[in-house]
């Protein structure tokens, strides 16, 4: 290129440089809610064409430049999501006012988000009932502290719900209202899972972004619902995907990710997500950076699992869906067997040469059919295969077998919802299962199971022997549910029932339920009364029932459920609630050592082949348990408000008795042995075993939350919780060391408990100190055009509470004053030199 033509195109481009500039258009902009009726602050906007971002002041105005006159694209980055609004730019000095309401009519909002062409809407909320339901909201429970991001750990906050452990980590399981906590039902989107936590406790197993809300029934629940005598915890999934994201989460102790995608041109979606849990390694490698030894042949909990959910509408009337829910986890120990260990070097000396691993599992499939040939009614088909299992392999002393265990089935299941009307609605389906019950390897039994204090080293005579067991128990079961709504006005009325069948054991329950409220206008948002009751059953899913090692004749567990109470809905989101409420149970399957068939089959696969049959033959449970709970439950709610940073929160206040008695022979202490004519006439005849508090007993339960998001960056959030610490037995003495582990010749001390009602020490008559512990936690957002950036620091037992569990007894040591000692719960980590830090959990989350 010449001189002259270098020129000439610098002259040219400094002529039309100017107009450049001329042509920009400076004016002011205001993010608006007419909702709330104010302004949006502290909020981050990308001015798409443009690529700059601004924030908004306090009242929601910002400064921008464009080009030039034109529509153009503002987005409006969120937390949780994006929201593209289109606004109209004239001239400079003007102010554009941008409505982040959906539907709003303004030229510059963005229109209201249509559902697709095709698109069958079977997935709206159906009315529920009021009565011990609480719903939880995904926005309020995602980053609640103490959870580690877990949506379920939250569940602990709600009335009636405790944790079966240490509160928070440790908790794989929930006690209900002071049922079993393997007595509650746990589905995902109406389908079945084993259960709800890994073996850490720390982590839940269905990704937390795959979560839409949580409907957690403490009491009276629907028919469609079954097998259940605690509680029923509904976990609805994602239901709707406009846009593909995609979700990264890495933790100290697990990583996940996710991906949701609308597909066939928004006609469906496909929802899938997968982690792997890591916390023996981050265990490990804490210990080794603190200077600490962690015992040698112990490999703490892992685990995977994955969720995949995939729907297509072929149009308004049909619909189909796949699901798919799998989960596994496993811990081992493979203790060395080092002769004469130093008890105060190694705290596993006692169990010096055992071998143990242990797994649980799930994979749930179903492929469902939806059918909806007008508004009004609409019929659901589903197939479910469902694979839950167990398995150990245990070397201990004499304690000695390995099993695998399943309560597989696959079935068949229609659901129908008809609205005809705002006066009747009806809900009604039925089910059949093919039950492939299955239990290999071998059982070990404890010869009397109500002995609190089994020795595995005793080797005159053994507290525990093991039989080769080969079970299958295949059959069918069938179940069908009706469940009316009556509206009239301000009064619904809910009756319904619920009939399962099993012919396995020829055994039947039917359950009868009904609900009521009704709401009075004029105090607030309204003043609302509810009460209902009804009966409910439980058959176990495993192999108690079969004919070799269990009991054929077992009945369903029976629960009679009833209560009432009253909500008050004020003004600013505010609600108060209050209910009072009774279960009284029947049938309760428990380990009893004295019930036998007077003929039966050998239960020994070897032996049977020589004698077939035996006399007195052991069933090893019967239904003799009973028991009752009964309390009161107060609820101050501040509920959060969809897309605004007001703070929400609440407190709640649970008071609860639960008993239980085995009604089963015990024998009185100090008495004669009696021999195995006198002991089984006693059996039959002399049930005078004691109510006593239940192991899950807790008296008082207090919770208070707070979560603040106080601007597009910052998030803050606390919990503050109080319980009652559980019941236990006292121990009083030991067994003089007996018995030694063979491994490296360490005396093994077996604990004596009380059993003497009459000097006031015998089962669960004693409480340690409560527990009590605050939790906090920070997130901070960056946010981007394409996304976030969240990094969290979540604080648990902020003030170093020394809470307890109950009484840990060492079996290397004879009782004494000393031993046993409170045992150490959850929620603080010792460090070398006796300094004590709070737990604490830091990640990083990423959404696409």
């Amino acid at each position: 290129m010449t001189l002259k033509k270098v020129l000439i195109k610098i002259a040219f481009l400094a002529a039309i440089a100017p107009l450049d500039v001329f042509a920009e258009v400076t004016f002011k902009a205001r993010l608006f809610s007419r909702q709330k009726n104010q302004g949006e602050a502290k909020t981050q906007v990308l001015l798409f064409e443009t690529k700059k971002i601004y924030r908004t002041d306090a009242e929601g105005y910002f400064d921008a430049v464009v080009p030039s006159p034109g529509i153009y694209t503002f987005r409006i980055l969120k937390v949780e999501d994006m929201q593209d609004i289109k606004g109209n730019v004239d001239a400079s000095g003007q102010t554009v006012i941008l409505y982040t309401d959906a539907g709003s009519d303004s030229s510059v909002a963005s229109p209201k988000a249509k559902v697709p062409k095709g698109t069958i809407t079977v997935a709206a909320e159906r009315d529920k009932p009021i009565l011990s339901r609480t719903t939880i909201k995904y926005e309020e429970i995602k980053r609640m502290p103490g959870t580690f991001g877990e949506p379920l750990r939250a569940l602990e906050t709600i009335p009636g719900v405790v944790p079966s452990a240490a509160f928070g980590g440790g908790a794989n399981n929930y006690v209900i209202r002071g049922s079993d906590p393997n007595s509650n039902l746990y589905l995902v989107d109406d389908l079945p899972i084993l259960y709800p936590f890994h073996f850490d406790g720390l982590s839940a197993v269905v990704n937390a972004n795959l979560i839409k809300s949580i409907d957690v029934y403490t009491g009276v629940f629907p028919a469609n619902f079954n097998n259940a005598l605690g509680g029923v915890i509904h976990i609805d999934t994602v239901d709707k995907v406009d846009k593909s994201q995609k979700n990264l989460i890495i933790s100290a102790w697990s990583s996940s990710i996710s991906y949701m995608s609308p597909t066939f041109g928004g006609k469906g979606y496909l929802i899938a997500s997968a982690r792997v849990g890591y916390l023996d390694r981050f265990v490990q490698g804490l210990t080794s950076a603190l200077g600490a030894d962690f015992p040698e042949g112990l490999r703490l909990p892992r685990f995977v699992d994955s969720q995949v959910k995939f729907v297509h509408n072929f149009n308004e009337h049909h619909q189909v869906s796949f699901h798919s829910f799998y989960s596994k986890d496993d811990f081992a120990a493979n203790l060395p067997a080092k002769y004469q260990n130093d008890p105060a070097n190694d705290s596993t000396a006692a169990f010096a040469g055992a071998s143990i691993s242990s797994g649980q599992g799930f994979r749930t499939q179903a492929l469902r059919y939806t059918w909806k040939p007008i508004d009004t009614f609409s019929n659901r088909v589903t197939l479910i295969s469902y694979d839950p299992f167990t398995d150990f392999n245990v070397a201990f002393g004499s304690i000695q077998g390995k099993n695998r265990a399943s309560g597989a089935y696959n079935g068949v299941r229609q659901d129908a919802f008809w609205d005809p009307n705002k006066y009747f609605s009806a809900e009604f389906g039925s089910e059949y299962r093919l039950l492939n019950y299955y239990s290999t390897g071998s059982s070990i039994i404890q010869t009397d199971p109500n002995n609190l204090s089994p020795n595995p080293y005793d080797t005159q005579s053994p507290d525990f022997t093991t039989i080769p067991t080969n079970i299958t128990a295949k059959g069918a079961y069938y179940n069908g549910y009706l469940t009316t709504k009556i509206r009239l006005g301000n009064l619904h009325i809910e009756p319904g029932a619920r009939y399962d069948y099993i012919p396995y054991v020829n055994n039947s329950a039917f359950g009868p339920r009904a609900q009521a409220s009704y709401k009075f206008e004029g105090i607030g948002k309204g003043t609302t009364i509810f009460a209902g009751g009804g009966n409910f059953f439980r058959f176990p899913l495993d192999t108690r029932f079969n004919k070799d090692s269990g009991n054929p004749h077992l009945d369903f567990e029976k629960v009679f459920k009833y209560g009432g109470g009253i909500e008050q809905l004020l003004e600013g989101d505010y609600q108060i609630k209050g209910e009072i409420f009774k279960q009284e149970y029947t049938d309760l399957i428990v380990d009893d050592p004295y019930i036998t068939d007077p003929i039966g089959t050998n239960p020994d696969p070897y032996s049977r082949i020589a004698q077939p049959f035996i006399v007195n033959k052991r069933l090893n449970y019967s239904n003799s348990g009973t028991g009752w709970s009964r309390g009161y439950e107060l609820v101050l709610r501040k509920n959060s408000r969809p897309g605004t940073r007001n703070w929400f929160g609440w407190i709640t206040y649970t008071w609860s008795q639960t008993f239980r008695n085995n009604n089963i022979f015990t024998p009185d202490p100090g008495s004669a042995p009696l021999n195995a004519q006198e002991t089984q006439i006693a059996a039959e005849f002399y049930k005078n075993s004691k109510e006593t508090l239940y192991d899950y007993d807790r008296t008082h339960v207090i919770n208070m939350v707070f979560g603040w998001r106080w601007s597009q960056e910052w998030q803050f959030g606390a919990r503050w919780s109080y319980l009652t610490s559980r019941p236990f037995t006292p121990i009083v003495g030991d067994d003089g060391g007996r018995f030694s582990n063979p491994a490296n010749g360490q005396t093994y001390w077996v604990p004596q408990y009380a059993n003497n009602p009459a000097l006031g020490e015998y089962i669960n008559s004693r409480r340690l100190k409560p527990y009590h512990r605050l939790d906090i936690r920070f997130d901070r957002f960056f946010n981007y055009e394409w996304g976030y950036i969240n990094t969290f620091l979540e604080i648990v037992n902020v003030y170093l509470r020394e809470n307890v569990g109950g009484e840990d007894f060492d079996n290397t040591k004879p009782y004494s004053k000393t031993n046993p000692s409170p045992s150490p719960t959850f929620g603080t980590i010792p460090l070398p030199g006796g300094v004590i830090i709070p737990f604490f959990n830091i990640g990083i989350e990423v959404k696409f």
